[in-house]
């Protein structure tokens, strides 16, 4: 046994050995310019060997370092400031994206109509005046423009209209029409949550609603009964696509059920004023 043991310290020994002959020939061939200090600061690994049951640990350049068949860095030894950067990071982003939705619902343009719009969102939970991201569509793409295109329905209807005479309700249809078109197009080209969308959006709601109320108001004046079944049909065929609207309210989908309102809505509004227009 003190024989075996005898061979291990031996053994032991002749490793310490070969490892600084090996460190030695390692600085001989080492570049002129070559300095320890430097390489140790500019790779901060700590390595250790452990042989048999017995440390070696040796100082390097004045740092304590201790070995074992694995190295690994001083990143590894700070996994505290890891997370707390991690959670900077974090805080951060968050920052940024409270300061972008507190951006995106201010009223600066809203100008004399922000009570009224802080009404509307306060009331409706911030649903009235909210609307749908139609990404990846834009003004430049072909869905774009075909769903922008759909205004013009309005635009002929109030011609027609006012040709056979209804400028009044002619000059609604075609403002209808106008801001449809300008409210979409900032919807297409500034995509979710911008002011510049919801101002147009606010203003659509006025002048849609006052093309309804007379719609409305010519067909109680005309009698339930004297209102054309094709007006019916279709009216209700344009409340049918723009609750659908609300049921798919991105993309494709609302792009689709909104330009068949336009359509639908349009030639309502034309059907109901010619027969006010023949009572």
């Amino acid at each position: 046994m003190m024989k075996f043991q005898y061979i291990s310290h031996q053994i032991q020994a002749l490793a310490v050995i070969i490892i600084c002959i090996a460190s030695s020939s390692c600085l001989a061939f080492a570049p002129s310019n070559f300095n320890l200090k430097n390489y140790y600061s500019s790779h901060p690994f700590d390595v250790h060997v452990t042989i048999g049951a017995t440390s070696l640990n040796t100082p390097l350049d004045g740092r304590p370092s201790t070995v074992q068949l694995f190295a690994h860095t001083k990143e590894q030894d700070q996994p505290n400031n890891d997370r707390e950067s991690n959670q900077e990071k974090l805080e951060s982003f968050q920052t940024d994206i409270q300061e972008k939705f507190e951006e995106d619902r201010s009223y600066n343009a809203f100008g004399i109509l922000t009570p009224l719009a802080k009404s509307l969102d306060s009331f409706s939970g911030d649903w009235a005046l909210s609307y749908a991201d139609l990404h990846p569509a834009t003004p430049r793409t072909i869905e774009g423009q075909a769903f922008l295109a759909t205004n013009v329905c309005y635009t002929v209807a109030g011609i027609v209209l006012g040709i056979q005479g209804d400028w009044f309700f002619a000059a609604l249809t075609e403002l209808a029409g106008i801001v449809s078109f300008w409210y979409h197009y900032s919807q297409l080209e500034f995509g979710k949550d911008r002011e510049e969308v919801r101002l147009a959006l606010l203003t659509d709601y006025f002048t849609a609603g006052a093309a309804l109320i007379t719609g409305g108001f010519y067909m109680a004046d005309m009698g339930i009964s004297a209102v054309p079944l094709d007006a019916v049909i279709t009216g209700a065929g344009a409340v049918t696509c723009l609750s659908l609207c609300w049921v798919w309210e991105f993309g494709q989908p609302y792009l689709f059920w909104h330009s068949l309102w336009h359509i639908l809505s349009a030639y309502t509004g034309f059907l109901v004023g010619q027969a006010h227009l023949g009572a």
